[in-house]
Formats: structure tokens, sequence, C-alpha cells
């Protein structure tokens, strides 16, 4: 597998809209080999949003300030509290721009329409250009590579990160990835002998249907005797009742002449 690199971009905020309030922001910069998954670079900021440094023009929804009372009280702290170091909007976004062209990678968001819609409405809000070309989906990613193969294995949650805090989310989703990108980079000779085992396995099946069909037909009893003599007894009549009725037929088109 050739090395390839990329950027995994997670967010908490308080709406689903691309409008959304960011509360944080994390994105890990990772390149995967066949062996492996070595980061690169991480980005986390966590951003003003309370009454006195709200984020004009962005959105809040009760759902979502709901959905947060109901998180674990790690991912509540990193979420809201302030400890005096969160950014405003204006200069998280500009210290992501100058990070992205440090990092001019796929950008995998889960999915690509709340992630990097949320970033890119912010960076055109601010005036900056977001790299739109580089947009990508981990969710569809993820689908599509599952579907074709349900017994693929995910990576399972690591103890030491926390989920919902946007750079342990952002790392265990780039470890996703390195599996699904592994699945999706096996040798076309691999994947060609799993396909023929199941096509393999398919005539094998159909081999078995229709050898118990045949035998299924061959086993059946011989008709007892007396069932062919009515049998033949039953064409007889029908061969004598056919000619009676051809003779009919004929003598009613052709009728004898009377005699006078």
């Amino acid at each position: 597998m050739k090395p390839t690199r990329h950027i995994i971009a997670d967010l908490e905020t308080m709406d689903t809209l691309p409008s959304a309030v960011i509360l944080t922001a994390g994105l890990i910069a990772v390149e995967i080999t066949d062996t492996g998954l070595t980061v690169l670079s991480r980005w986390y900021r966590r951003l003003q949003w309370d009454t006195g440094h709200r984020q004009p023009g962005r959105t809040v929804s009760q759902d979502t300030v709901d959905w947060w009372l109901n998180q674990s009280d790690e991912a509540f702290i990193q979420a809201f509290e302030d400890d005096g170091h969160r950014l405003p909007i204006w200069l998280a976004m500009q210290s992501l721009s100058a990070w992205l062209k440090l990092h001019p990678y796929p950008i995998r968001g889960n999915g690509s329409d709340f992630d990097n819609a949320i970033l890119q409405h912010a960076f055109q809000q601010h005036g900056l250009r977001w790299p739109y070309w580089q947009n990508r989906c981990l969710r569809s990613l993820k689908g599509d590579v599952t579907q074709l193969n349900p017994d693929l294995k995910l990576p399972e949650w690591p103890e030491h990160l926390t989920k919902h805090v946007a750079i342990d989310d952002a790392e265990y989703e780039a470890h996703v990835l390195a599996v699904l990108l592994r699945e999706m980079e096996r040798p076309g000779a691999e994947r060609r002998a799993r396909v023929t085992a199941a096509v393999k396995g398919m005539e094998i099946g159909m081999a078995a249907m229709l050898s118990a069909v045949h035998q299924m037909f061959r086993s059946r009893p011989a008709a007892p005797p007396w069932l062919s003599h009515q049998l033949n007894a039953i064409r007889e009549a029908k061969n004598r009742s056919d000619a009676l009725r051809l003779a009919t037929l004929g003598r009613e088109n052709n009728p004898s002449p009377l005699n006078l």
C-alpha cells in the first residue's frame, strides 16, 4: 500500500446546521501505510461561545443543548468550561487556515456535510478560503467498505480517549480510516480469490440443489400396471371419439342426395 496522507476533522457544536456555534475543533494530520499510522500534526482549539463572546451570526438549537446535557463530564468540560484560553472564532479560523496550508491533504469529516460544512461556513463568514476541493466523507467511505465486507472489524474505542472531545474523536476516526483504506488496497488477486470463493460456494449450492431435484424425480415410484391399462383405455376411447366426431362432421358438410 502506497503511503497516503489525510486530515480528519471533528467539531463539537451547538447546532447541526452549517451555521452552528463551534465549541471546539480538532483536526489531525496522519500518514497511513500498510503497517501503521503516523500522526504528523494535531490542531485543537476551544472557542469562545458564552454570552459575552457569542459567535455573531451563528446558531444554537435546543435539541443540541439537550443532547449535551446527557454527555460525560469530561466531554462537557472540554466543550463549555472557560479556562481563559478560548479563542474568538475569527482568530481560531485564521489559525486553522494557516495550519491547513502546511498540511494540504484531503479533509475527512464524519460526515463531510457536518464538520466540513460548518468549517467552510465559518471560513466564508470571516473572509477565508476553505479548500473545498479537499472535502471527503469518512462516513460514506465506511458505509461503502463495510457493505462490501460486512465482516470487517473496525477498531475498538481506546480507553485513553474521551468520546465527544473533538481531538479524541478525530484520532479515533483516523484509525478507522486506516483500516478502511487497507481493506480497499488489498491486492487484486486476494480480492479475486474472495470473489471466486463466493462464486464457487454458490455453484456448489446450486449443484447440490439440482442433484436433489434430479434424485427426487428418479426416486418416484413407477406407475402401477392397472394405471397403465386405464391410461391406454382412455387413449383408445378418445381416439374412437375423435374418429366418430370427424365422420359426423363429414356427413354434415356433404349431405347425401335425396332420392326422388
